[in-house]
């Protein structure tokens, strides 16, 4: 049976870091690079086990890193409820997460504050359609799901 982790906790952070070690091991030479250089500040709010968390998401060093931690400079900023930030990172595909980013958006349970269209080329990169995922990334995929309790 596999172990699960509540979403953001601690123990799912450490979890996330050892697969993210696994894949640069693993795959590094065949991750492709992001499609647009970003830095992003991330918050996520009502968090039920933990107070809320400070992240980002930073595209330009020719991989996409997600680290805890606000940048300093960030090309813009986005905050978002535990639910909707889980229900995006468990998508199981492209089409699954954009049937949810983009009524989160619209609806405002994601917030943008900065300009909208640096973040458009990274989610045109995520939804690049099923054919365009490696094989790889739906394995990690499968497994960050398969630990992940919400």
């Amino acid at each position: 049976m596999i172990e699960r982790y509540l979403f953001l906790s601690a123990e799912w952070i450490g979890k996330a870091t050892e697969l993210r070690a696994e894949v640069e091991e693993r795959f590094g030479d065949r991750i492709p690079e992001p499609p647009a250089e970003v830095r992003i500040n991330v918050r996520v709010t009502d968090i039920p086990h933990r107070s809320d968390l400070d992240g980002h998401i930073d595209s330009t060093g020719g991989t996409l890193t997600i680290l805890e931690g606000h940048l300093q400079v960030a090309d813009l900023a986005i905050t978002t409820d535990y639910l909707t930030a889980a229900e995006l990172f468990t998508a199981t595909g492209p089409e699954e997460f954009m049937q949810s980013i983009m009524p989160a958006i619209f609806g405002g349970r994601i917030g943008v504050d900065g300009d909208l269209n640096r973040l458009l080329p990274l989610m045109q990169g995520r939804i690049g359609g099923a054919d365009a995922i490696p094989p790889e990334a739906r394995e990690i995929s499968a497994r960050i799901i398969g630990f992940t309790e919400i």
